[in-house]
């Protein structure tokens, strides 16, 4: 059974009702290989310790899709965990040489956070759905802050910045690291009226941001911590210990089982929880302006998974996707459903091309059908510092959403519950 895409229209090739085919490999990198404005450039950069490929790892992919594959433009974010990285924002195309075209330009990103008019360290981005990407920018180069967290928003038919928004210092602490962003437009088409929601990692609190109006008020709430229980991570069988708080949220498309508004659904990196809160409550100024630490009991577990996950992303159809880490899986949760093992279903494993997904993104494409796109980058091995350049390390993957629920509209396949290689801890431990 074929999906009829125009090839100029997608980027997927052949869809087939076998899942095992179903995910593609858009692109994958030993290391990452950058454009310079020049040899000369290059050599500098090399030279100066401003290009190091083994201090690179690629954490985030979102898609600009335009006319046909050529000008189609899959962004990809590289943040400056440490120095080395010659630009921390880009994009590839299919037809590229390069892993990454520096965003907007090279110069945007080469003075290393010299010059905070420029972009010093981006994890990941978010589309408004009006043509314009939304560039949160840490500010921090390693556990340095040399320019306070920004803002940028590109137009993508200019490439000009229309918008830039600087944090003030009491919206971040010393230990600050903005690492997510998603969006809310209340004025589809228009994006005027429009709240994004920003994940402070290692500072443990969220940032809500209002265009609007143009400012922005801080959240704390011990469900934005990371459980120390689940501090370490084992991937294809190497493990580290990272205590991120958190890290991965989506706003959900109708309401969620028997609330009565649409809510934030959010979890910590160490964590095998999803948690909610209203969007009613996080979108009001005035409660958290003058305490951050208000309305503790609006923030509620909603259920456990037992397992640890990354970055997540909801189609319109309100099916919640993530990959675990045990096992390397590609899931899906629908909304509408009690958050239970049960109700979470395996979509895809592989336990090569799954290590670590740390960004995914639903994407609309130029037929209208929906897609799944992630990036997965062997996090274990640069965490160890084991990180081997001439073997396979990134890799950007994209997947027809109807193709990976078997063409149904919502999640369906095996439940996590019944897979019997994985051990759940007892409920009362996590």
């Amino acid at each position: 059974m074929y999906l009829k895409i125009p090839l100029t229209l997608s980027i997927l090739l052949i869809l087939t009702s076998n899942t095992e085919a179903n995910v593609q490999i858009f692109k994958q990198w030993q290391q990452m290989d950058y454009y310079f404005p020049s040899p000369a450039i290059r050599q500098q950069a090399i030279n100066s310790g401003n290009y190091v490929p083994e201090n690179i790892i690629p954490i985030d992919v979102s898609v600009d899709y335009r006319g046909n594959l050529d000008t189609t433009r899959v962004f990809i974010t590289m943040p400056r965990f440490t120095t080395g990285v010659p630009a921390s924002l880009g994009y590839t195309k299919s037809s590229s040489t390069y892993s990454i075209i520096p965003y907007p330009s090279y110069d945007w990103h080469s003075s290393h956070g010299k010059n905070c008019e420029g972009i010093t360290s981006v994890f990941r981005v978010a589309y408004d759905g009006c043509n314009q990407m939304w560039v949160l920018d840490t500010g921090k180069i390693g556990d340095i802050q040399y320019c306070q967290p920004q803002l940028l928003i590109f137009n993508l038919i200019t490439d000009k910045l229309v918008k830039r928004y600087r944090f003030n210092r009491n919206m971040y602490v010393d230990t600050s690291l903005f690492v997510t962003p998603i969006l809310d437009v209340a004025d589809p088409g228009r994006c005027t009226k429009v709240k994004a929601y920003i994940a402070d990692v290692t500072g443990f609190g969220l940032v809500v941001y209002d265009l609007e109006y143009n400012k922005a008020w801080r959240i704390n709430n011990k469900l934005l911590y990371p459980y120390p229980n689940y501090g370490k991570f084992t991937i294809a069988g190497e493990s580290f210990d990272l205590m991120d708080g958190l890290l991965a949220m989506t706003i959900t498309k109708a309401p969620l089982r028997q609330d009565t508004e649409r809510s934030l659904l959010f979890h910590a990196l160490a964590s095998a929880t999803e948690n909610s809160v209203p969007l009613r409550i996080i979108n009001n100024a005035t409660i958290w302006e003058n305490d951050a630490n208000a309305m503790p009991d609006e923030f509620k577990v909603i259920g456990t998974r037992g397992i640890q996950t990354g970055a997540q992303a909801m189609d319109k159809n309100g099916n919640l996707f993530f990959v675990l880490l045990n096992p390397l899986a590609i899931v899906c949760w629908d909304s509408s459903t009690s958050y239970k093992t049960d109700n979470i279903k395996i979509l895809y494993r592989n336990d090569e091309t799954l290590q670590f997904a740390s960004g995914m993104k639903v994407v609309t494409n130029l037929s209208g059908e929906e897609e799944l796109w992630l990036v997965t980058n062997r996090l274990q091995k640069y965490m160890s510092g084991s990180t081997n350049l001439s073997e396979t390390n990134f890799r950007i993957l994209v997947a027809s959403i109807r193709s990976l629920l078997n063409f149904k509209d919502k999640c369906n396949g095996s439940s996590l519950r019944n897979d019997q290689t994985i051990v759940f801890p007892d409920r009362n431990s996590i």
